[in-house]
């Protein structure tokens, strides 16, 4: 790697678009967006909101909603069963 002695330090946002503009050229432009979507934090704070709706809920609830949730969850919904008609 390239040493930055001598060089003066780039602020942030100079950092941010020499380091966006090596991705492009090594990866291509529609890469390099693919990979920065990858790691963008968004927006909000998840922890307030997750208190938000979890605090007027209670302990019941909750698990009411867990067993609920393993008994319908992903992959454990009940198909309709293929074959012979009739059975």
């Amino acid at each position: 790697m390239a040493s930055s002695t001598g060089k003066k330090r780039r602020n942030a946002a100079q950092l941010a678009a020499d380091g966006f503009a090596a991705m492009v050229q090594k990866m291509g432009m529609a890469d390099a967006i693919r990979y920065v979507q990858l790691y963008h934090q968004g927006t909000g704070d998840y922890t307030r909101e997750r208190h938000d709706w979890l605090d007027q809920l209670g302990h019941e609830q909750i698990a009411s909603l867990m067993a609920s949730a393993g008994k319908e969850g992903p992959g454990k919904a009940k198909r309709p069963r293929r074959g012979k008609p009739g059975r």
